[in-house]
């Protein structure tokens, strides 16, 4: 599998939830519209214990990723 980086524009709440709501690739915005389920998940490329986020992208089901602190960085994988 092959981590690709992504750039995510996320709400975190007072609690310190955080929920995606854009991704951005190549300048274009995407919309998510619905996070379906969040879990811990360790995909098999190399991450520090991700956050698993199956979603609704523009209609289309997609899983997105986001490691643990300190990285905090969001990627997908193919």
């Amino acid at each position: 599998m092959i981590r690709i980086p992504l750039s995510v524009i996320e709400k975190c709440d007072e609690d310190g939830g955080i929920t995606p709501l854009k991704v951005v690739v190549d300048g274009k915005e995407y919309t998510i519209d619905k996070v379906l389920s969040e879990r811990r998940h360790a995909p098999n490329v190399a991450c520090v214990s991700p956050m698993r986020y199956d979603c609704v992208i523009e209609g289309r089901s997609k899983v997105i990723y986001r490691d643990a602190y300190p990285s905090q960085k969001w990627f997908s994988v193919r």
